[in-house]
């Protein structure tokens, strides 16, 4: 068997990345086997990763917010925190929120290598939104995901 032979066996036998990010964002509309993803159960989510250092914080005044973007939102920074104990288990790492006018802000930053994006960017675009990365001057990484949650039309609390 020939080289293009084999490479295309295995280029079938592979799902595609597109694929793969349908995949994943299929199981939030799978049925819950526990309580919702929401940034009402952040805390929870850090305590998850108790044992590494996660700090966090939020800015602005908390608000209710579309459930796309909620979802959203607290599957980036779910998925950002796994990636970096993946990918640099002892780093630190810093979660911020930013509620704005015009929406909401996400920024994850870690002091190891990099992480893998493309779930992340899907996620934010699935809600709107706009994910940057990439590496920090200072060393180490940064993903920032920019949600659109504005004031006059959030959710009844």
């Amino acid at each position: 068997m020939g080289r293009l032979e084999r490479w295309r066996r295995v280029a079938r036998a592979r799902p595609s990345v597109g694929e793969m990010l349908r995949a994943v964002l299929r199981r939030d509309r799978s049925p819950a086997t526990g309580p919702a993803p929401s940034l009402t159960r952040l805390d929870a989510l850090i305590d998850e990763f108790a044992g590494r250092p996660v700090r966090w914080r939020v800015g602005g005044q908390p608000r209710p917010l579309p459930p796309a973007v909620d979802v959203a939102a607290y599957r980036i920074i779910q998925e950002a925190l796994t990636d970096a104990r993946r990918h640099a288990p002892d780093a630190a790492v810093a979660v911020r929120l930013r509620y704005d006018p015009a929406g909401l802000t996400v920024e994850v930053r870690g002091d190891g290598a990099a992480i893998p994006v493309a779930g992340l960017r899907a996620r934010a675009e699935s809600a709107g939104g706009a994910l940057h990365a990439g590496p920090r001057p200072e060393g180490g990484w940064v993903v920032r995901a920019e949600l659109p949650a504005p004031e006059d039309e959030a959710e009844p609390a």
